[in-house]
């Protein structure tokens, strides 16, 4: 496992586990996701399987939306103890699923110079 897949795994485990549905139906209707509970069961088991990719792209979905950020913030809030640790949370948590999904993309060096 990366740094960054173990930071993100760390970021992850500030959240309640499936079974808090209070939590997360209020982050599903924040972030505007249909089956976020299963989503994020699924990609916890991808990333167990060795395959990150699931579990950043979930975050980069739920917590990146700007047009969300006010809603999502207030969900994370009620369960991190303040708006300030949601903000930095999510700022944490897509900087590093970001990151991620970076580490499996092509050099962009190597893409441009297949380009010409």
């Amino acid at each position: 496992m990366t740094d960054d897949e173990q930071q993100l795994a760390a970021l992850l485990n500030d959240l309640p586990g499936h079974s808090d549905a209070r939590f997360w139906r209020g982050l599903k209707e924040a972030a505007g996701m249909y089956r976020i509970r299963s989503t994020m069961a699924s990609a916890v088991q991808d990333a167990q399987d060795g395959d990150f990719e699931p579990l950043a792209e979930l975050v980069l979905e739920a917590f990146g939306a700007d047009a969300r950020y006010k809603d999502v913030t207030a969900v994370l809030a009620s369960q991190l103890g303040s708006a300030v640790r949601a903000r930095a949370w999510i700022s944490d948590a897509i900087a590093t699923a970001d990151r991620i999904n970076r580490a499996g993309a092509e050099d962009a060096l190597d893409e441009l110079a297949g380009k010409w």
